[in-house]
């Protein structure tokens, strides 16, 4: 996934008057808030973080301070007073860098608005790998009742979009693991989404000793199928009881060609095959030569 995709529409035309990315002129204020006073967002998509990039952040942050306010909403009952909503990268980074309070805006959401938000920073900040977008997506379509078309139409997504993450989630166990590792990007994923699953794990394992691409797993997948036919028909053809199959054998031999015999419940077929229109004619002189 490119870095620097966007979501079609930004946090304005989906929560008006929020943006977690910098403080416009007349927004709520930006204020300091004790890093212990605040919990991590339960619902967070994001499952991986980079150790590498949260300590070059961490020194940006000891050199700079935190440039952008996290988002948070005042928590209610046990725990923490506040819990996060979007900024959970800066919110570790501030950590490692030793600050004991960072700078945040506090807003009133619910539920599904603190994951929507979560989700939508992840997917504008610093890409989620794919299978924790696709989870992201699975939350709110199931915890909240988004359908695909909404939540499509809510982060400014297609609809085939959103349907085809979502079959990332059915991948063999192995194969989510590459993707988790890096080892697998989203193409490859979506790639492999459209195979059996048996075919899917040997195919991952073959993408990345081999380094292929998308158009590589697309072409192995091909030529497999093409195998898997072809012993389906040698199997079939194969399995003629002993009479039919001599049959087989002395229309081949009359003829010339290759003759398939095909049988069915009740009867069957003939499959007589030529390579070229002179060898068509001669099929049928062989079998009605004109008088």
């Amino acid at each position: 996934m490119s870095k620097s995709r966007g979501l079609g529409r930004g946090l304005g035309a989906l929560f008006p008057g929020v943006d977690v990315r910098e403080r416009p002129q007349g927004a709520r204020a930006v204020i300091p808030i004790a890093i212990s006073d605040i919990d991590p967002n339960a619902h967070q998509p994001r499952r991986s973080f980079d150790g590498a990039a949260l300590e070059g952040l961490a020194q940006s942050i000891r050199a700079n301070g935190v440039l952008v306010p996290i988002l948070v909403r005042p928590r209610r009952g046990g725990g923490a007073p506040y819990e996060l909503i979007a900024g959970e990268r800066r919110l570790r980074a501030a950590r490692l860098a030793g600050l004991r309070s960072i700078p945040a805006i506090v807003r009133e959401t619910k539920d599904g608005q603190s994951i929507e938000l979560a989700l939508v920073e992840n997917l504008q900040r610093s890409d989620l790998n794919a299978l924790e977008e696709a989870a992201g997506y699975r939350q709110l379509i199931a915890d909240y009742g988004f359908t695909q078309e909404k939540l499509a139409q809510r982060l400014g997504r297609g609809r085939p979009t959103i349907a085809n993450a979502l079959r990332l989630l059915s991948l063999p166990d192995s194969v989510q693991a590459l993707i988790r590792d890096g080892k697998l990007s989203g193409s490859h994923a979506r790639a492999l989404a459209a195979l059996p699953a048996p075919k899917a794990e040997r195919l991952a394992r073959q993408t990345v000793k081999r380094g292929w691409n998308v158009r590589d797993i697309e072409r192995a997948a091909a030529r497999e199928s093409g195998a898997a036919r072809s012993a389906r028909r040698a199997l079939a053809a194969s399995a003629l009881p002993a009479d039919f199959a001599q049959v087989e054998s002395r229309l081949r031999f009359a003829l010339a060609t290759r003759v398939t015999l095909r049988r069915a419940a009740r009867g069957g077929s003939i499959e007589i095959q030529y390579a070229d229109d002179d060898e068509l004619h001669r099929i049928v002189e062989r079998i009605c030569p004109e008088g």
